[in-house]
């Protein structure tokens, strides 16, 4: 099913077990919900609940990092690099960045990048220069750049006025072996929506039965990686939830997803918010999916007449 038919199907079923009145416009672009005298629009599937200089802020991920860092709020480093072509008084910046000039893994990504698009993977000194090169050329006017931190899991959490509604658990896309296909069969075959498998694997190579193989690097729905429910036994729920909550308010947000790592080190680390909230794949990927977006809907609906 398409994205946009799940979240137009999650929205209307929403809207007739509250009795909301609907009406859909613009090839369904414009969706407006009418309550009573009450009178909301639902853009692109987006409510819209945020202030424009909070949205503004979670858009500029650098920006970001310098306030969650300010309230001591714990989140994965960031470096920060201008296209001197646009900006020239900012090559000294560009020349103190000390994760570009080290032969250390990095992942390099346009400072407005979602859903793992602009994001790249280096090592070597000059692949990440050449990364750098490329973005630019391509009209972003800024990057951040990131030391690679390994992670063990990802964690997402959906934050609504200053409350955590839903936390679930990502995991890297992967394929299991059956002694016949070779991986690049077997992706073909198991992973809908992996864009870049892992650099250094080897395509042609046939994995053992019941052999698991990691296949990408990056947690993204949208690239390939799995959605896990969980609940609050999970080991790491509450600190999760509550980091969430904190990076939402310090950021004056009323509505985000908060994405939080574990990493191999037990680390527990911020790696980015997002004010523009899709949870179509989501929804798509999970046992039940329709009617847990229905519920995270339902509230966000009720929150949406609120305010």
């Amino acid at each position: 099913m398409r994205e946009d038919n799940i979240m137009r199907r999650i929205i209307e079923g929403v809207c007739e077990e509250k009795g909301i009145e609907r009406t859909n416009l613009s090839y369904d672009w414009i969706i407006l919900l009418k309550k009573g005298e009450q009178e909301k629009k639902i853009v692109n599937y987006r409510f819209h609940l945020n202030e424009t200089r909070a949205a503004e802020l979670t858009n500029d991920k650098y920006a970001t990092y310098v306030l969650l860092n300010y309230y001591g709020i714990p989140m994965i480093q960031h470096e920060v690099l201008f296209n001197e072509e646009m900006m020239p008084d900012c090559a000294q910046v560009n020349a103190d960045c000390e994760i570009l000039k080290n032969n250390e893994k990095a992942v390099i990504k346009a400072n407005d990048s979602s859903q793992g698009k602009d994001v790249y993977l280096c090592e070597q000194e000059d692949q990440k220069l050449q990364i750098v090169k490329q973005l630019f050329a391509e009209g972003k006017d800024m990057l951040t750049v990131c030391p690679f931190v390994e992670i063990e899991y990802e964690y997402r959490a959906i934050f609504l006025y200053g409350e955590i509604i839903y936390v679930y658990k990502k995991q890297k896309p992967f394929v299991v072996g059956d002694g016949k296909l070779s991986l690049k069969e077997l992706i073909e075959r198991d992973i809908v929506y992996l864009t870049e498998p892992i650099q250094d694997l080897d395509l042609n190579k046939v994995p053992p039965k019941n052999e698991k193989v990691i296949v990408g690097w990056k947690h993204n729905l949208s690239n390939g990686a799995l959605p896990i429910l969980i609940d609050e036994t999970d080991l790491y729920y509450e600190t999760v939830k509550n980091m969430a909550e904190k990076a939402g308010k310090a950021l004056d947000l009323n509505y985000a997803t908060v994405d939080i790592v574990v990493t191999k080190k037990q680390e527990i680390l911020v790696m980015e918010v997002n004010s523009n909230v899709c949870i179509s794949k989501f929804c798509q990927l999970v046992p039940d999916g329709f009617e847990i977006g229905k519920k995270i809907y339902a509230k966000v609906i009720d929150k949406f007449f609120e305010n």
